[in-house]
């Protein structure tokens, strides 16, 4: 009996030391993990990836900026110091350490930054631009190229190839016609030029009735883009306007525009205004139309005509993040009444909201 007492005293003796043991090791690893001690870093504003296993940080940065002064910004748990400190400018020309320090011991990062591609190439029936058959894509492909500069390119469909687009980080891809809504023929024969560059991570902005090649690249399955105008058009007496989501990506790409109202503003006035519409057709889902039609193809509306967009019921423009074996990114701009070019000469108040959305729909996905 005595020795089953003991037996049991020295039982509660190791179980007591036990938790002891664990508590006092549970107060020592109080604070930040070494491993994952960087909580997030930015670079020129954009996120960098960080591998907290390999102890690298990487950023890919647009093709023209100068890496010899990039912004620095990075934020750590509360006690944590970190070298460089957070707001230094940094040249990443070459790789630059990163060491963070939680009070007890270093850890270092490397910080690497790589150049996307720089050129924005703009695709087109002639031969040159000059020799563009539709006026409004004569006018989006001038309009881009007094843009761009030094970093466009003009790439006709028949000279379009893997080598063309070498360098080439977004293409503009405007395409509008009377009578049809089919891409056209000599663009559909370069189409597995355009299908590799898509899915190997390109981006593309497709405007007007050039919103089908989403279509026919295979990203857009859904069936759903069926308010299509094909006609002449006529004289009209209203403005009209596109409004916008309050979605992160919706305020990017309507950042500078003039709203008449809350995430609205107006792209065209009284005058003659084409029947060019390409927008998608939401009545058919009865919950959320944008967030459903977001989860099942990982594409965001942000934005329809300004009278529909808080419906949800229309989509005007889709942001096509990558999905399954589409690395790439796609924006497709799909409001008739964002024409580039007035078929009565007049001069249009509310044009450069057209081409603010459209620069900022280029701009964004250039960081991508």
């Amino acid at each position: 009996m005595k020795k089953l007492i003991i037996k049991k005293a020295i039982a509660i003796m190791v179980l007591v030391l036990g938790l002891q043991s664990c508590d006092e090791r549970e107060n020592y690893m109080e604070g930040p993990e070494v491993l994952n001690i960087v909580e997030s870093v930015l670079i020129n504003n954009k996120s960098a990836e960080i591998d907290h296993l390999a102890g690298k940080i990487n950023v890919s940065l647009v093709g023209n900026t100068d890496l010899s002064g990039v912004s620095f910004e990075a934020t750590a748990p509360k006690g944590v110091t970190i070298t460089p400190e957070s707001g230094s400018t940094l040249d990443l020309n070459t790789p630059v350490e990163l060491v963070v320090n939680n009070g007890v011991s270093d850890r270092t990062y490397t910080i690497n930054a790589t150049l996307l591609p720089s050129k924005i190439a703009f695709l087109g029936d002639g031969a040159t631009i000059d020799d563009i058959a539709d006026d409004d894509v004569k006018a989006a492909a001038l309009w881009t190229q007094a843009t761009y500069g030094s970093d466009f390119v003009y790439i006709s469909y028949e000279a379009l190839s893997d080598d063309a687009l070498n360098g080439v980080n977004v293409i503009v891809y405007v395409h509008d016609q009377v009578g049809s809504s089919n891409q056209p023929t000599a663009l559909l024969e370069k189409l597995n030029v355009l299908s590799k560059f898509y899915v190997q991570g390109g981006k593309i902005v497709a405007g007007l009735l050039g919103t089908g090649l989403v279509e026919e690249l295979g990203r857009d399955t859904s069936g759903l883009r069926n308010i299509i105008g094909t006609g002449v058009g006529g004289s009209n007496p209203d403005t009209w306007g596109i409004g916008f989501t309050n979605s992160s990506v919706a305020n990017i790409i309507s950042n500078g525009l003039e709203f008449y109202d809350a995430n609205k503003a107006f792209v065209i006035n009284a005058g003659y205004k084409e029947d060019h519409n390409a927008l998608w057709n939401f009545n058919s889902i009865e919950t959320a139309p944008y967030a459903t039609f977001n989860s099942l193809y990982n594409a965001e509306p942000i934005a329809a005509w300004d009278w529909a967009v808080d419906g949800q019921a229309f989509g005007g423009i889709i942001v096509w993040n990558p999905f399954e074996r589409f690395k790439g990114y796609m924006i497709t701009i799909g409001i008739g009444g964002m024409e580039w070019s007035m078929n009565d000469g007049r001069d249009n108040p509310y044009l450069s909201n057209v081409h603010k959305v459209y620069k900022n729909s280029i701009d964004y996905l250039s960081s991508k």
